[in-house]
């Protein structure tokens, strides 16, 4: 059914342009039997015939009134052959040139102190400076070729002086106020029976209600304005009435449709060469891939847009593309991008409004010596303004950077005695640490090995020797039971003789970290020392790797580090749990896993751990550098160590070793 819609609407629209043509046709005829005035004024008449739909044939007919003008010569005919070539400039989106082209005009009407050449001039040279993105100029011309008009008493013309003014307002958000010069607008329209700006005023209308986010208003007016179109086969205001309806349901969220339109205002801008038209509505469609996420194509729609919008110099269209190009690199992640077309949008923006007035000023006689006097006054007054700027620059140079250089360099005198006094004081803190480490090794495992061990290993040997003296006493006797109380003293005198060579791991000084350790026997032998205290609660689980479990370091101190840790796992059970404990061999390192399945760490103690003195313990119950001892020691042999844990579920601690 769409398609069916679009091919009639197609067909209707090429009906119209052929109908247009054969009028052109018909009047060209007519031209060729009119000399002099006559003649200019049917050429100007086939101009506006086919400005529109065929602007290269309007520009030819337009040059050549131009020409006939110039030869009568009539200044009112060339003017008005300037102001239609203008025009035709206009129509094509060649803003510069259309300006150039109403300057001269301008000029002569001036000249000719003719008001309603003087009007034209003020109302079509400030629509281009609104385009041209001027906004106060634009509006100092309209406003005059307002007042111009209302002093005469005339309504033709009116409305689009009125229009334009209203876009003015559109433009810098004042959409109201816009409305109300677009109402008045279509208001002289109608009362003059000026169909194509009664639609052009509906179309505008219908923008500010868009703008403020009333579109059901918005569509109204719209469709009004496309089936207006249709009727007056005014096919410009028609695509941007489609074009508009296309923005609504781009808005609205219905997807749906948006395209249907937005093609159908393309083919409209399309076949009359209005390549303004022809960015806006790549415009849509790149803001449409954008809301649909379809970001590359997007980029491709706004590349088209944007190369339209240079072509033809509408710096509006640029800035826009510019923001919209930020946002689609946003969404692809492409910071650097997003950043850059960002500055080059805030850049622009802030040029946009900058008057271009003085250059083209040049070429209305009147002004030319008014503004010879202001550029000779401002010049003097930008060299004093400069020279002032000069001196003060010197004198603030004179007044703070001196100061403050000298500042700089006695702070940094200060930073450098200070940074040399934090590094003695990270040495001194070392060298306490070491001696923390020292005095809690000393404390809790050095002490009871060298003093303990020694206590207990004398009196085994006394009865060890004793056993064996009264087994040879005993030898030849039968008595079974008798021998196996032997064995049972026997064995229970070598595991108290392991404990004893267990405990001598612990007693060993010195800073080496080259000694060969073997860590399934370190960690054995912790297991044996622990024995007695985690029998009845713990149940220990070991899951060694087959491969070689042999690395240099301090075996003593790694001693300490796993007992610390396994000791710490067994507190950490209230009742009765597991402790697992796993050995990997990596690459280049080994890992030891320690697992319990006791209370936990709290998350904001996790961080605290292996701090000096940071303890959960009661007072008297730890000295909170077990954790930090084992951590000091692990660092020393360039490992690292690891810790999870949650509340209610256990800890695992994860030590790193280089192998």
């Amino acid at each position: 059914m769409g398609l069916s819609r679009a091919v009639i609407y197609i067909f209707i629209f090429l009906l119209s342009l052929s109908s247009g043509m054969c009028q052109a046709d018909s009047l060209m005829r007519d031209v060729e039997n009119k000399e002099g005035a006559d003649k200019i004024a049917a050429l100007h008449k086939i101009v506006v015939d086919l400005w529109l739909n065929y602007p290269e044939r309007a520009m030819r007919y337009g040059v050549e009134a131009l020409e006939l003008s110039q030869k009568l010569p009539d200044s009112a005919l060339i003017s008005k052959s300037l102001r239609l070539i203008a025009g035709v400039h206009y129509y094509k989106g060649e803003y510069d040139k259309s300006l150039e082209f109403n300057q001269a005009a301008f000029v002569i009407g001036v000249a000719l102190k003719d008001s309603t050449l003087i009007n034209n001039g003020y109302n079509n040279i400030g629509l281009l400076y609104y385009h041209l993105g001027s906004y106060q100029t634009a509006l100092e011309h309209l406003l005059r070729a307002k007042a111009i008009k209302d002093q005469l008493g005339e309504t033709y013309g009116l409305s689009t002086t009125l229009n334009n003014i209203g876009l003015i307002f559109e433009r810098v958000e004042e959409h109201k106020q816009a409305r109300e010069y677009f109402e008045q607008a279509y208001t002289v329209a109608v009362d003059i029976d000026d169909f194509d700006h009664e639609l052009y005023s509906i179309n505008n209308i219908a923008i500010t209600y868009m703008k403020e986010g009333n579109l059901d208003e918005a569509l109204k007016y719209f469709r009004r304005g496309l089936q207006m179109g249709k009727e007056l086969r005014n096919f410009n205001w028609g695509a941007v009435a489609a074009r508009g309806i296309g923005e609504v349901y781009m808005l609205d969220g219905r997807s749906d449709s948006v395209l249907y339109y937005l093609h159908k205002s393309l083919q409209a801008s399309q076949s009359i060469d209005d390549k303004n038209g022809m960015a806006e509505v790549y415009y849509l469609f790149a803001q449409n891939e954008l809301a649909n996420g379809n970001f590359s194509k997007a980029l491709e729609y706004l590349h088209q847009c944007d190369d339209w919008a240079k072509q033809i110099q509408i710096r509006q269209q640029q800035l826009d593309n510019l923001k919209l190009y930020s946002a689609i690199y946003s969404k692809l992640g492409d910071r650097e991008k997003e950043i850059a077309y960002l500055n080059r949008y805030i850049k622009m923006r802030d040029s946009l409004f900058q008057d271009v007035v003085t250059r083209n000023l040049s070429l209305i006689p009147i002004k030319i010596k008014e503004e010879a006097d202001r550029y000779k006054l401002s010049s003097q007054q930008l060299e004093i303004k400069n020279q002032q700027i000069r001196n003060q620059l010197f004198t603030f140079i004179i007044i703070i950077i001196a100061p403050l250089l000298i500042l700089m360099l006695i702070l940094l005198r200060k930073n450098d005695r200070k940074n040399k006094a934090l590094q003695r004081n990270n040495e001194e803190l070392k060298h306490t640490q070491k001696l923390l480490i020292t005095s809690e090794k000393m404390a809790s495992l050095g002490v009871l090995a060298a003093g303990v061990g020694h206590e207990i290993n004398n009196p085994l040997n006394f009865i060890k020797n004793g056993i064996g003296a009264l087994s040879k006493k005993l030898e030849g006797n039968k008595d079974e039971e008798l021998k196996s109380y032997f064995k049972i003293v026997n064995e229970g005198v070598d595991r108290a003789t392991n404990i004893v060579k267990s405990l001598s791991h612990f007693s060993r000084r010195g800073p080496s970290t080259d000694e060969k350790c073997n860590i399934h026997e370190i960690i054995e032998n912790c297991l044996l020392i622990l024995h007695n205290k985690i029998r009845n609660k713990v149940r220990i689980i070991t899951n060694f790797t087959k491969l070689e479990a042999q690395l240099k370091g301090n075996e003593g101190r790694l001693h300490q580090a796993i007992m610390n840790i396994v000791a710490n796992a067994e507190q950490a059970i209230d009742d009765k749990g597991t402790i697992e404990i796993t050995t990997l061999r990596r690459k280049k390192h080994m890992e030891i896993w320690i697992e319990d399945d006791g209370v936990g760490i709290p998350e904001e103690n996790l961080t605290k751990i292996n701090d000096p003195f940071f303890t959960t313990k009661a007072p008297g119950e730890g000295t909170g550098l077990g954790l930090f001892i084992t951590s000091s020691i692990i660092e020393e042999h360039d490992g690292n160590i690891e810790v999870k844990s949650n509340i209610d579920e256990g800890t695992k601690f994860i030590i790193t070793l280089p192998l």
